[in-house]
């Protein structure tokens, strides 16, 4: 079972402005006397550019048997389920996780060994927890879900 990633209303505004930003500084070098700062300052942004469109459309969660697999552009991981122990609501800009596979400030701090954690951020939370908690009736939830 496949969940996107929600996307909150403030990345969608982050995204957008970077790329037009990153667009407008590439701008006064096309009229420079030469083309080469023009390609070169093109290129990196078309990279940044490029980089930003891949994480935007690859966030997602997949859970299949006993894995969650996580994926967001070029980052992607693996969490048995039956390691869960505990799942978090979490509802703001700062999130105290290291890995933050998620493109909204709402979503769910997955704890699981015994100290790892990620921060994901699932379209359906309710259908989401469910599936996992099927699979790990162990796993505790804390907190209450954000409710917009």
């Amino acid at each position: 079972m496949i969940f996107k990633s929600t996307v909150s209303k403030l990345n969608k505004y982050i995204y957008v402005g970077v790329i037009v930003f990153l667009l407008l500084l590439t701008i006064p070098t096309f009229f420079e006397d030469s083309i080469e700062p023009f390609l070169a300052l093109f290129s990196i942004h078309f990279l940044v550019i490029v980089f930003l469109i891949w994480i935007y459309k690859t966030t997602f969660y997949k859970i299949e048997n006993t894995i969650l697999f996580w994926k967001s552009g070029p980052f992607y991981g693996k969490i048995e389920i039956t390691k869960i122990n505990k799942i978090e609501y979490h509802s703001g800009k700062i999130v105290p996780t290291i890995w933050k596979p998620a493109l909204s400030h709402n979503g769910l701090i997955i704890t699981y060994n015994k100290y790892d954690d990620i921060y994901i951020s699932p379209e359906k939370q309710d259908k989401f927890i469910a599936t996992l908690q099927a699979l790990n009736p162990n796993i505790t939830i804390k907190n209450t879900p954000y409710v917009e």
